[in-house]
């Protein structure tokens, strides 16, 4: 879920430690990473598509929820809004990601972090599928909600594009079994994990 999503990114680092922050996550489905930031004592905010999703989070977060697409911009909030927006497993059914990340850095404050994730275009599962001649069995090109796919490069070009800082870029392997050190060393390195983290930031 969005919380291992979120701690298994290793270059995260303090952007998600301050006490203080205001929090927006999008795409926040039933509210777990949500209750994560509440319990550090955030001030919170969540939005979805789903409504069902959205009265399953009321359950467990506090944040202040609204049923929405995004792709429609977020006037419910105003300029230089947020310490921190969490957008996991949402950018590859947008339709204009670019137009999502520009309203995204619009409500950002200056020096606000935005944290991406989406599955790996470059993952190594793929690349394993397509060796065996089943490419098309890898489970980003089985979801037929996704519109677009990202590699590291193209992920970090985006972001980049929309104004931010691009302070981290990552693919870690989270296997279900265990693999041997070095090969998860090896992977981790070339960013071949299933999915790719973007850490970046506002600056001004």
């Amino acid at each position: 879920d969005g919380i291992r999503d979120v701690e298994r990114s290793r270059g995260l680092g303090d952007v998600y430690k301050r006490q203080d922050m205001r929090v927006l996550d999008i795409g926040c489905a039933y509210g777990y990473l949500l209750k994560f930031f509440d319990d550090m004592g955030c001030e919170t905010y969540g939005i979805d598509i789903s409504e069902h999703a959205i009265e399953q989070a009321r359950k467990v977060t506090k944040a202040k929820m609204y049923v929405w697409d995004v792709e429609n911009g977020l006037p419910m909030f105003q300029d230089n809004f947020f310490d921190l927006v969490t957008m996991l497993h949402v950018i590859e059914h947008l339709r204009s990601p670019y137009n999502v990340l520009k309203e995204i850095y619009r409500v950002l404050k200056s020096g606000g972090k935005l944290i991406v994730g989406t599955p790996n275009l470059n993952a190594i599962a793929r690349l394993l599928l397509k060796l065996i001649g089943r490419e098309r069995e890898w489970h980003g090109f089985q979801d037929e909600t996704h519109i677009y796919l990202f590699t590291p490069l193209s992920l970090r070009f985006l972001v980049e594009r929309c104004g931010f800082k691009v302070l981290a870029v990552e693919a870690p392997l989270m296997p279900l079994q265990k693999v041997p050190q070095i090969i998860r060393k090896v992977i981790d390195r070339l960013n071949l994990g299933g999915t790719v983290f973007i850490i970046a930031e506002k600056e001004g």
